[in-house]
């Protein structure tokens, strides 16, 4: 995991000029990301604009150094998962990086002590459909996909394929086991498909790592930054 640097990047809290807004951000609001960023603490301003850059994802600012004057303009462009990630880093006062929703998903879980929860628990009908339609594109193409493919090799039975428009009959009617599967796709922000319980387990028991990894890279990066200063 990269280091937090010691020195902060050239933003500062004390600067009231801002850059003209770009059309798409219009209003009082036009700039209420790039002042909280510039109010936050220099950890948190690290882990925005880390976040930014190794995003997963392709987006219009990966792997791009943000400069100040382009952040309100990147925040604005930023996909809709990467956004709420974003704001929640800004919100939470957060002072490490997210690569993925499925990490900020799996790591809020973790802290909150819901993952159990989440690994035992099946939506609604109607909060699935609101869960899915939330969900970023690849978490809801796996979830179409794990519909067949359990179908196939834990029923060993042939279903055809589920379109968006049938997800929530399909989840309606599918067992418990294959729902509390699905619900905990989106609640982990997760994008392979589950087709079988074996399977499922594996994949628990991989989301339990990534936790235990990233928490454990968090402690370290906390008593670094107290050990600069930053705190």
């Amino acid at each position: 995991m990269p280091q937090v640097p010691s020195r902060p990047p050239p933003y500062s809290i004390e600067c009231s000029s801002f850059p003209p807004p770009i059309q798409a951000s219009a209003g009082s609001d036009a700039w209420a990301f790039q002042r909280a960023f510039e109010s936050a603490r220099e950890p948190v301003r690290w882990a925005i604009l880390t976040t930014m850059r190794r995003w997963e994802n392709e987006w219009a600012f990966k792997d791009v150094e943000v400069s100040r004057e382009r952040l309100q303009d990147a925040y604005d462009e930023s996909p809709p998962d990467l956004k709420a990630t974003l704001d929640h880093i800004v919100n939470q006062r957060l002072p490490f990086y997210y690569m993925s929703e499925g990490d900020r998903r799996c790591h809020d879980l973790y802290r909150a002590g819901r993952m159990e929860e989440a690994e035992t628990t099946a939506l609604s009908t109607e909060n699935f459909v609101d869960e899915y339609h939330y969900a970023a594109k690849p978490v809801r193409a796996a979830v179409l996909t794990t519909f067949g493919d359990w179908a196939f090799f834990e029923e060993h039975r042939k279903i055809s394929p589920v379109p968006e428009a049938n997800v929530a009959q399909a989840y309606a009617t599918a067992c418990d086991d294959l729902k509390i599967a699905i619900s905990w796709m989106l609640a982990t922000g997760w994008t392979v498909e589950v087709f079988n319980r074996t399977v499922f387990e594996r994949f628990k028991s991989s989301v339990h790592r990534r936790c235990l990894n990233h928490a454990t890279a968090h402690i370290k990066m906390h008593a670094m930054n107290r050990l600069e200063g930053m705190y």
